[in-house]
């Protein structure tokens, strides 16, 4: 092997073993912790990147397969008047979209690759230009940094007395504060990411996690294939449950227990049926006109009989014919004398 051949590979297993602990996509990313979105990004200096503005405070959300793989990361506002609004939302198993190397994933895709998300540290990357071999890129278009997320140095420098939440010095750091975003001046999260070479970052870890990726199991791999027949996992996985609740329920009712509470319902519902027939009798109409029955003297307008039809009636009272609202003299059941029988009333 020539010396120039050594010095490559050197230099990769340097890369790789520096980002050994690094996640894959969707394992970096906090749903807990919120992020600051900056945008119109530019490069001031060979790798070094500034925001002309700052955006939404989000967080974000992930979707997984039941078989582990995350495949959707959906940001929503999480300040402001707007919060809960989907700020932006991508779906591994969309068209056009793609993520591949679980459990090594180093990018999320849209638009054919040519947008893409990289998570790395405390930073969510969306970059355009994506290399073919994606171990490159060709510009960074926004970066999301975790809130809180300060070097040791910074956070020594800001460590002071906590102020009362609703102090008056409280309130006027705050407005401070927007002024200085309003001015660029975006905090200590922002003027760290201003500090480190991003370009040289992200190809480091695109280099590196391809490495992981080409030295994946066969086992490894297949959740390449989950991903791309997402629908086909989550069939399977339904299927799967209903096959075990099937089973489930099958040993339940198999028991005795189970058995013996069917039976008594059985009977629960067979001396109901009995007592209703004890207790109701069946008016029919025979007649070629809709009827209305009601108790003596009620001004309540009375049970409904179509012409031909049938009602239920209470057993133990008297049925009279209704005209237009007023109860007739007119009875066609006496009560208790037809209980659990059909009597035709015209």
């Amino acid at each position: 092997m020539n010396k120039t051949k050594q010095v490559i590979l050197g230099m990769l297993l340097v890369m790789t073993t520096g980002l050994q602990a690094q996640n894959g996509f969707f394992d970096n990313i906090s749903e807990e912790d919120q992020y600051h979105g900056y945008l119109e990004m530019s490069e001031s200096e060979n790798g070094f990147f500034k925001a002309k503005s700052r955006n939404a405070v989000v967080k974000f959300k992930i979707d997984y397969l039941p078989t582990g793989e995350g495949y959707k990361l959906e940001a929503t506002v999480d300040e402001g008047t707007d919060i809960g609004k989907t700020y932006f939302s991508i779906d591994a198993s969309g068209k056009g979209n793609s993520c591949v190397g679980y459990p090594y994933e180093s990018v999320l895709s849209k638009k054919q690759g040519q947008l893409s998300y990289i998570s790395i540290d405390n930073y969510v990357f969306f970059v355009e230009g994506l290399s073919k071999d994606k171990t490159s890129f060709k510009s960074l278009l926004e970066v999301y940094i975790k809130v809180g997320s300060k070097s040791e140095k910074e956070k020594t420098k800001n460590k002071k007395k906590p102020k009362k939440k609703n102090s008056f010095m409280a309130k006027m750091k705050a407005l401070k504060n927007q002024a200085k975003a309003a001015a660029g001046n975006f905090g200590p999260e922002y003027k760290e990411f201003e500090t480190k070479n991003i370009r040289e970052m992200i190809t480091n870890y695109l280099v590196a996690m391809k490495a992981k990726q080409e030295g994946r199991t066969a086992k490894q791999k297949q959740s390449d294939n989950n991903v791309a027949n997402i629908e086909v996992v989550r069939k399977a996985a339904r299927d799967a449950e209903r096959a075990e609740a099937k089973r489930y329920n099958d040993s339940v009712m198999a028991t005795p227990e189970w058995k013996d509470l069917e039976r008594r319902k059985k009977q629960n519902e067979a001396n109901y049926q009995s007592r209703q027939k004890v207790d109701v009798v069946t008016l029919r109409n025979t007649s070629g006109s809709t009827i209305y029955v009601a108790r003596s003297g009620s001004k309540n307008r009375g049970t409904k009989i179509s012409a031909g039809g049938s009602a239920s009636w209470s057993c133990g009272q008297d049925a009279y014919i209704q005209v237009n609202g007023t109860t007739t003299n007119t009875k066609v059941y006496s009560s208790n004398s037809g209980c659990g029988d059909t009597v035709t009333v015209r």
